[in-house]
């Protein structure tokens, strides 16, 4: 079985425009005074506020590097076992255009015994076919990330910078990115979470999660205050974010690593700003999303779409499952 012919891969990243280098940090860590309103969150401002962005600022643009991050996935169910096709997209900004980095690749997981000892990094033999399938887009993201971006540049990545079995390998990418002189900053879309609001029982009378609460509370062009979550269990997973609503409708929640907040502390006014600038230059009432993300998620649909998996799986002699079928 082979698969390594329909594998993608482009890219058309010129690191000669790097626009400054630096390894050393040039920014002093601020430690903001911290208002506790549980053992494990604390407000870093005065809670209940809300502050103004102002999209104009955007001079960041001309002394780092921005990257973007998202990827796009794609299942197909077959009875000899599951095909899984990641398509991993890093994108990054350069004099007013768009330079790309995308990489898709086929993933086969079975359970067929004959495979058990075959080494192949496309085909899998598995019991546990849900956590190989994290495993293998954790992986395609942090590699991704990493080959791509030069150091001084501003990331922006789609999803969460803690959460799951993904923790512990996002927080040592962000580690890394850190060391270049890097500042990670991670975009949640959608989430039940309710570490604000569980604080308050007003709150959580009134309201269903952290975001319906934001929803209700931030006036367009507008953030609320930055929290810091502690994880009681691994310090290191602890992070710090605040939601924004650049326009109206719904708002997203920025997160970055407690670390970053602290060594770029004095630059958090000016990203905000620039992150509320690429919310208005997407410009969807809609959905939402800075700019640069939702270019980087353009090239990674659109590295699925060309392949038309279905037939090319049915050439290789796949057999979908009943349900594949039904459902797609």
């Amino acid at each position: 079985m082979d698969l390594s012919r329909i594998k993608i891969r482009l890219g058309n990243i010129g690191k000669k425009a790097t626009k400054s280098v630096s390894f050393v940090p040039s920014d002093i860590a601020i430690r903001m005074q911290e208002y506790y309103i549980s053992p494990t969150l604390s407000c870093l401002e005065t809670f209940g506020s809300s502050r103004a962005l102002h999209p104009k600022d955007n001079h960041l643009l001309e002394e780092w590097n921005v990257y973007a991050y998202d990827e796009s996935t794609q299942n197909y169910r077959a009875l000899e076992g599951d095909l899984l096709f990641g398509s991993s997209s890093t994108m990054k900004i350069e004099d007013n255009k768009y330079a790309f980095d995308l990489t898709v690749l086929p993933y086969f997981l079975t359970s067929m015994r004959k495979f058990k000892d075959v080494y192949d990094d496309e085909i899998r033999f598995v019991e546990n076919f849900a956590e190989e399938r994290n495993m293998i887009l954790i992986n395609s993201k942090i590699d991704s990330i990493l080959k791509c971006t030069e150091p001084h540049s501003i990331v922006l990545i789609d999803g969460p910078l803690v959460g799951g079995n993904a923790s512990t390998y996002i927080v040592a990418m962000d580690d890394e990115l850190r060391k270049r002189d890097c500042i990670p900053l991670y975009f949640v879309k959608n989430s039940g979470s309710r570490l604000v609001i569980e604080n308050d029982p007003k709150l959580s009378n009134e309201f269903n999660s952290d975001f319906h609460w934001a929803v209700r509370q931030l006036e367009e062009g507008c953030r609320s205050p930055f929290f810091k979550y502690t994880d009681q269990y691994n310090y290191k997973n602890s992070k710090v974010f605040a939601y924004v609503k650049a326009l109206t409708g719904f708002p997203q929640r920025v997160e970055m690593h407690f670390l970053t907040y602290e060594k770029y502390g004095c630059l958090l006014p000016s990203l905000m700003n620039l992150i509320a600038y690429f919310y208005l230059l997407q410009g969807d009432y809609f959905n939402p999303q800075v700019r640069p993300i939702a270019i980087a998620e353009k090239y990674a649909r659109e590295g699925l779409r060309i392949l038309n998996i279905p037939v090319l799986l049915g050439r290789l002699g796949f057999h979908p499952t009943i349900n594949q079928m039904r459902f797609g």
